[in-house]
């Protein structure tokens, strides 16, 4: 009874966390078997799946493959800054249920000015869709995640990019001003290694010591880690991480209830 306990436990860590980046990261993939895909992991871990993640342009394709009265909800790349993103607020098409956008901050020698466009952009969504906004690491980056902060929107992270001392750089700069974020990464181990690393700067830790947990690569002590988090610890890194965008959904999900004891669907 204790075991399946925290079991549920930490299920509440992962609700609504994981968003499907297969045609983001799998260009090559075909729409119809992935849209198929992710419809049949969202019937059996509807509690850990957020959302298909899309670039603006294969909206079109997307909606093809649902059917008349159904719908997704799908989490837009926006492929052209902040212009994007006002086509995308004067655009609707049935089966695709917007509930993210996630633009990028062009403008590498006016990152503030640049996050301050597209702040203003997304300012023509609806109240219901989140904006992740990806601010490249470069001078600025501070000032842009303040605006980003001070707009209410939320920041990303793309994890895979970016060695260990700096992604802890990052992740401590977004901690510090309280910018709720996204990040991406690649593998089940990485995910469950940025959530140590993140609990690690919000209790206090040095950036030396986060960029070791992010770096660790032994998914049992990861595992062991996360489950015996309270939560209190799993409603404090809620509150930053919103999102982990994936490219292998299925495996990830399947190391998550193998590792720490997740309830099979």
């Amino acid at each position: 009874m204790r075991i399946r306990l925290r079991s549920l436990l930490v299920m509440e860590l992962f609700d609504s966390l994981l968003d499907d980046e297969t045609l983001i990261r799998r260009p090559e993939s075909q729409v119809p078997a992935v849209v198929a895909s992710h419809r049949e992991l969202r019937g059996a871990y509807r509690n850990l799946i957020a959302s298909l993640v899309a670039v603006d342009r294969r909206l079109t394709e997307i909606a093809r493959q649902i059917q008349p009265g159904d719908s997704i909800p799908v989490s837009v790349l926006i492929s052209g800054g902040a212009g994007g993103l006002l086509a995308l607020a004067r655009h609707e098409m049935p089966g695709i249920e917007i509930a993210a956008v996630e633009p990028t901050v062009r403008d590498l020698d006016d990152l503030a000015g640049s996050a301050a466009r597209v702040i203003s952009a997304a300012a023509g969504l609806g109240p219901d869709v989140a904006v992740f906004i990806e601010v490249p690491y470069a001078p600025g980056w501070e000032t842009a995640v303040e605006l980003i902060e001070a707009a209410g929107l939320y920041g990303k992270i793309v994890a895979d990019q970016a060695e260990p001392r700096r992604l802890a750089e990052q992740l401590s700069i977004l901690i510090e001003a309280d910018l709720p974020f996204k990040i991406t990464s690649a593998s089940t181990v990485e995910c469950l290694s940025l959530l140590t690393a993140v609990e690690g700067l919000v209790a206090g830790g040095s950036l030396d010591d986060a960029a070791e947990l992010l770096i660790r690569d032994d998914p049992d002590r990861i595992g062991a880690a996360l489950s015996s988090w309270d939560q209190t610890t799993q409603s404090r890194i809620r509150r930053r991480v919103r999102r982990l965008g994936i490219d292998q959904p299925q495996q990830v999900i399947t190391s998550l209830t193998s590792y720490l004891g997740l309830p099979a669907p």
